[in-house]
């Protein structure tokens, strides 16, 4: 790559920077003004397409130009967090949230935005103060009450598409209502069901504890739950008439917002706030925004409230599970060689609870509970004592169908009762 003189650099920085330096002279001008879902939207691109460009010239390894991509790239995070926490609170009237918490909810949500947009109004004044510094020029005028006002809707289009049945929609649904109890069960390391005052919140929680990867594994499994509803139940006769999955899709909502806002402020906190960058930069992003507000944030605001929404979210699912279980059966074979001992008792076990489904196991007109180890382990000694050959699995029948792949793999061990590879499509088991 060609090395550019720094004073070459400065009229294509200019250019590059002239509408988000823009926005700076807007706030300037305008150190009144409210706030929008335009403003923020607007801080967000410019903010991100002016990073690209500082990337792409290397600004983040040059010495000069290094305070200004980290002011930019710290405006870029926290307008979209801004945003996102702006967004809940235009859309939580929709949400159908079963929940005692909502006001104390939206009042925490307004300090946390207050809090964000006074940081943003501080770094775009640094970045002022950069860019003249810099040699840019500080644009007047560029941005008016037009570019930003805040479009509110007062009228809708006439619903007037007819509903279309959708086929097999009460297994989507139970695949929805499991999704989101996974990502439930997956989420131990980001629970906190009390607030933390700030002189107990540890630095160190990032990223020992919480992380951008962590989180984003966590925003994937709802997101996952979110998509399977927007396509199959969403607008559906089956929504419209059942409040319990109108609540299920505002809790995937919240909850999918609030890990995304502890998942951008947990970059920047890694990224400005922890030693990794260079320290001189670190430190006078420091003085701008304080870690212990962010971390408050992170902790007390987004996975607090996270903690609330998900665990009534999990309630719901089950609810919803017992009103949409699609009930199947089949009879299988019993694991060759030592029978249900330990290991294949604890993999049906594993099946039964990955779906968090109701699954029995029945011999002779018994039944045991497919989800308990121990009880599998009893009617092990049942198969052995009257030499049973066969059994079968009755329940949910994501579970059912898994428990056949599983059987047919012999339970996952050979006739000596060795361990042996498992199919791919149980390759949770071996992650649970």
């Amino acid at each position: 790559m060609e090395i550019i003189k720094e004073e070459d650099f400065v009229p294509l920085a200019n250019a590059a920077s002239n509408n988000m330096l823009g926005l700076c002279s807007y706030f300037q001008t305008n150190k009144d003004k409210k706030f929008s879902k335009r403003l923020y939207a607007a801080l967000f691109n410019e903010s991100t397409e002016l990073e690209e460009f500082l990337d792409d010239h290397g600004a983040r390894t040059n010495k000069k130009w290094l305070y200004f991509g980290e002011i930019v790239a710290s405006i870029r995070n926290l307008s979209s967090t801004a945003f996102i926490i702006n967004h809940i609170q235009r859309r939580i009237k929709f949400y159908k949230l079963q929940s005692k918490n909502i006001n104390a909810f939206i009042a925490d949500s307004q300090k946390r935005l207050d809090f964000l947009n006074k940081s943003i109004l501080a770094l775009l004044c640094v970045l002022e103060h950069e860019a003249h510094d810099l040699g840019l020029t500080i644009p007047r005028g560029k941005f008016s009450e037009h570019n930003v006002d805040e479009i509110i809707v007062i009228k809708t289009l006439p619903h007037d598409i007819d509903d279309e049945g959708v086929m097999n929609i009460d297994e989507h649904i139970s695949h929805i209502a499991t999704s989101f109890i996974e990502a439930y069960n997956l989420s131990d390391s980001v629970l906190f069901e009390k607030k933390i005052t700030a002189k107990d919140i540890e630095g160190n929680v990032i990223p020992d504890k919480i992380n951008e990867e962590t989180l984003r594994f966590l925003e994937t499994h709802v997101h996952n739950a979110q998509s399977m509803y927007d396509t199959y139940v969403h607008k559906t006769p089956y929504e419209s008439q059942n409040k319990l999955l109108q609540s299920l899709r505002g809790h995937i909502s919240i909850t999918l917002h609030l890990l995304g806002v502890a998942r951008m402020l947990s970059h920047f906190f890694e990224r400005h706030e922890s030693t990794v960058r260079k320290e001189h930069t670190r430190k006078k992003i420091a003085k701008i925004i304080t870690r212990k507000k962010i971390l408050d944030i992170i902790i007390n605001f987004a996975l607090y409230h996270y903690t609330v929404f998900v665990k009534e979210g999990h309630h719901i699912s089950e609810q919803i599970l017992d009103c949409f279980t699609v009930v199947a059966a089949a009879v299988v074979n019993v694991p060759e060689g030592l029978g249900f001992h330990l290991r294949p008792s604890t993999l049906v076990a594993k099946i039964s609870n990955h779906y968090n489904a109701k699954v029995h196991m029945i011999i002779n007109k018994k039944e045991f509970d497919a989800s308990s180890v121990i009880d599998l382990m009893w009617a092990g000694g049942m198969v052995k004592k009257e030499e049973i050959k066969q059994v079968e699995f009755r329940g949910d029948k994501h579970a059912v169908e898994d428990l056949k792949i599983l059987a047919a793999a012999n339970y996952g061990e050979d006739t000596m009762g060795n361990s042996t590879p498992l199919p791919e499509q149980l390759s949770y088991l071996r992650q649970d």
